[in-house]
C-alpha cells in the first residue's frame, strides 16, 4: 500500500491560515500506474493538451479567483473528486484549529498531525494485510527534518512501535510528477476551506456558488475516509480535529 501525504497551510505566524490541513492518500501499489494514467487523462482532457504533465496545485486551482473566472478549472475540479471514488482510494487527514507557535528546531518529536495519520494508515494497513509505504512530497523544505522525525517515532515510542505495518523509512518524492502527492494536495486544500470557512456549521446567510463547490468537494471525499476502529470500542476518525493549539 502507498500513502502519499501533504499538507495545505502551516502552523506558522507567517501563513495566514487558521485550520492548516494534512492529509494522506492511500491506496493499493498496484492500483498506482492506473491512477497516475487516469489522472493525466483528465488534466489533458479538461484542462487542454499543454497542462497535461502540469502539477496540480489546490491553492491554484481550487482557490476562489480561480474557480470564478476559468470555466475548466470548475468542470475539472468537479470531475477531480468524482473520479476519486472510482480510484480505490482511502482519505484520511488531521485539521488544526488556530495551531500554536510554530514547532522550536530543537522539537525531537514527530508532530500529532504526523502521529495521528500514521496511527490511521497502520489501521488500514493491518485490516488488509498490507504494509504501507509512506511518501512525502521532497520538495517541501518543511519536510527537511521529518525522515529523522518519523523514524524516532517509530522505534522511540510505543505508538510508533505499534505500528508493525508500516516501512521503517519514508521515501521522498517530487510531487510534480506524484499522482498520489498531487491527490493529496488537493484534497488538503479543500478541507481547509471547507473547515475555514465553518461549513460544517451550516450554509452562510449569504451562499455563494464557491462555497456550495467547496460543500460539494469535501463530500466527495468524506465518501472516501474511513473511521477505523481502535479496540477497546474507541474510534480513530478518518478526518480529525486536533484541539485547539495542538500542532
Amino acid at each position: 500500500m502507498l500513502a502519499f501525504i501533504d499538507e495545505s497551510g502551516t502552523p506558522h505566524p507567517n501563513d495566514q491560515s487558521t485550520r492548516p490541513v494534512v492529509a494522506a492518500i492511500c491506496y493499493d501499489e498496484k492500483a498506482s500506474r492506473a491512477i497516475s494514467r487516469r489522472l493525466y487523462a483528465m488534466k489533458r482532457d479538461l484542462l487542454g493538451p499543454a497542462r497535461a504533465e502540469a502539477e496540480l496545485k489546490g491553492k491554484k486551482l481550487l482557490k476562489e479567483k480561480t474557480y470564478s473566472s476559468s470555466q475548466a478549472s470548475r468542470l475539472f475540479a468537479e470531475d477531480f473528486f468524482a473520479a476519486l471514488g472510482n480510484w480505490g482510494i482511502t482519505v484520511f487527514a488531521t485539521i488544526m484549529r488556530d495551531p500554536a507557535s510554530p514547532t522550536p528546531q530543537t522539537e525531537q518529536l514527530l508532530e500529532a498531525r504526523f502521529r495521528y495519520l500514521l496511527q490511521r494508515i497502520e489501521l488500514l494497513a493491518a485490516g488488509q494485510d498490507a504494509y504501507a509505504t509512506v511518501l512525502f512530497d521532497g520538495r517541501g523544505s518543511e519536510f527537511k527534518k521529518l525522515s529523522r522525525l518519523f523514524s524516532g517515532y517509530l522505534f522511540r515510542s510505543n505508538a510508533g512501535q505499534a505500528c508493525i505495518h508500516i516501512t521503517d523509512t519514508p521515501a521522498f518524492v517530487d510531487s510534480a510528477t506524484s499522482a498520489g502527492i498531487q491527490i493529496a494536495d488537493m484534497c488538503a486544500y479543500a478541507i481547509r476551506v471547507y473547515q475555514e470557512n465553518l461549513l460544517y456549521s451550516g450554509p452562510p446567510s449569504q451562499d455563494s456558488d464557491y462555497q456550495r463547490a467547496v460543500r460539494s468537494w469535501y463530500r466527495y471525499i468524506e465518501r472516501l475516509t474511513r473511521n477505523m476502529p481502535a479496540g477497546n470500542g474507541a474510534i480513530r476518525y478518518g478526518l480529525h480535529r486536533l484541539p485547539t493549539g495542538m500542532r
